[in-house]
């Protein structure tokens, strides 16, 4: 957790310049550390640790701020936030307009304040806010009919999982899954619902997802085929 009071800095990493928030601590005694949270890089050092010692810091460690500023949101998000821009959102796709506020979604237009560094940050979180919603929506509506209720629904970051489902009932769904349309948002509902009852891929898995969505190897498929515009 930062302390301190922050100041802004400029470092400049294989020419990008990146402001950073640098915190220095009196209870820090030897080590300077890093770390990024969405588009935000920051520095905590000891209090007395001169600047040239911080800057050949971040110059060691510049590939690692590279890659997590750069991994830390879709690459779409980060491509996309500007006027003229558009994002996907259930299978439709939306403009993005220039606004004063970090990140809002109108029904018809993503408003954005594309000046602000830490924009791809607030679009992520929208974005998980709303697929949380979203999903909890969904997975109340099939519960009943499946017959099965999960203890808990996280929304993760999964890399390579759209949903998963573990023994003591909880439900856990990757949040790029809100760029998806609601007939392959279901289908991966539905399936996590079914591995309540059978955790594995079993016969009789499959004939209760089938009893289920009698269409959900079209669903399957439309997964598939749409896996990569949703990783970005």
């Amino acid at each position: 957790m930062p302390c301190g009071r922050p100041s802004k800095q400029v470092a400049t990493i294989d020419g990008r310049r990146i402001t950073y928030e640098l915190h220095r601590s009196p209870r820090r005694r030897k080590n300077v550390t890093l770390s990024v949270e969405g588009e935000l890089l920051r520095v905590l050092s000891p209090a007395r640790a001169s600047q040239r010692l911080i800057d050949e810091f971040i110059q060691q460690r510049a590939d690692w701020i590279t890659k997590r500023l750069a991994a830390e949101h879709p690459a779409g998000l980060q491509t996309e936030l500007r006027e003229g821009g558009s994002l996907p959102l259930l299978g439709g796709r939306y403009p993005v307009v220039a606004s004063l506020v970090p990140f809002h979604f109108d029904g018809e237009r993503f408003q954005v304040n594309v000046g602000r560094q830490e924009r791809a940050a607030f679009a992520e979180r929208w974005l998980r806010e709303y697929s949380r919603d979203y999903f909890t929506s969904r997975v109340e509506h099939w519960s009943p009919i499946v017959g099965a209720e999960p203890t808990r629904l996280q929304i993760r970051n999964q890399k390579t999982r759209w949903g998963s489902a573990s023994s003591n009932g909880t439900l856990s769904f990757n949040w790029r899954l809100i760029f998806a349309h609601p007939d392959i948002v279901d289908y991966v509902v539905v399936h996590e619902l079914c591995h309540l009852i059978h955790l594995n891929h079993s016969k009789a898995y499959w004939q209760l997802v089938e009893s289920i969505m009698p269409d959900y190897r079209d669903q399957r498929q439309a997964l598939k085929d749409a896996s990569d515009s949703l990783t970005w």
